[in-house]
């Protein structure tokens, strides 16, 4: 009994000491820019990583951002080391517009699930507009990358937030989400402002891009959209997202699109 009054006693003081943060979501859904915020402000160690299995020696303060499925081994891995989860939602065309353009810049996306997106290498400058691209959304590769925030937003203990608020108002939202897991959190250096859009647009693989929500209005044509929607409806209604009827031809969106891409934007 006394053993086991000691393994509860120190268990507790390990969970009160320990600030781990596992940032899980789909591509595409403010991951970077929340774990770059978030571990400033809290003074936590970073990583990145595809696949769980390569996080060894977890500093006791850290925040982790991967893209992975909310799936039995990753869940004790987490619980086991005293993981708070923070899941990110955005509106799931725009996360299927930014990937279809950050493809473009990044190789390694062809990593995400460990290649279980099955973003096919020939997408990499297609148009919103294009049937190639319309064929990947409606696929199963897409509802493996879309289904990543759609399966950790279940999760009752999850910590909650969708990118459209962070957009609307970062200062506040973001110290908000620090104060979450810190309540005397202070942004003493800055970070929202410094890891602002430009900063990631900014970066070699052009990791920021535009950061507007419903951007997709302007770039895939309602018919198509309504598509994508009820091919992935459940994930669309659980997350609260929705498509309404609206005018776009497809020469206005594929002229958006040119516009949008060119170089001059993403710099």
């Amino acid at each position: 009994m006394r053993v086991r009054a000691l393994t509860h006693s120190l268990n507790r003081y390990l969970s009160m000491s320990t600030l781990r943060i596992a940032v899980i979501s789909s591509p595409r859904s403010g991951n970077t820019w929340v774990r770059s915020v978030l571990g400033d402000i809290l003074g936590l160690q970073q990583f990145a990583v595809h696949n769980y299995v390569e996080l060894e020696n977890i500093p006791d303060r850290c925040i982790v951002q991967l893209h992975w499925y909310r799936e039995p081994n990753l869940q004790r891995f987490l619980s086991g080391r005293y993981f708070k989860v923070l899941v990110l939602a955005r509106h799931p065309l725009d996360v299927l517009v930014s990937m279809l353009n950050f493809i473009r810049h990044e190789p390694l996306t062809a990593r995400w699930l460990e290649g279980n997106a099955e973003i096919p290498k020939s997408l990499a400058g297609q148009a919103p507009t294009s049937q190639d691209f319309l064929k990947y959304a409606m696929s199963w590769g897409a509802e493996n990358l879309l289904g990543v925030s759609y399966q950790w937003w279940h999760d009752l203990g999850a910590i909650k937030v969708r990118y459209e608020e962070l957009v609307r108002q970062p200062t506040g939202a973001l110290l908000n989400l620090a104060r979450a897991f810190d309540p005397g959190a202070r942004d003493e250096n800055g970070a929202i402002d410094r890891f602002s859009l430009p900063f990631f647009q900014k970066l070699p693989n052009k990791h920021g891009w535009q950061g507007r929500p419903g951007l997709w209005r302007q770039l895939i044509v309602y018919s198509d959209a309504r598509s994508i929607y009820r091919r992935h409806k459940r994930m669309f209604d659980v997350m609260g997202y929705s498509v309404r009827p609206y005018l776009l031809t497809r020469a206005a969106a594929q002229r958006q699109w040119r516009e949008l891409t060119m170089e001059k934007s993403c710099a």
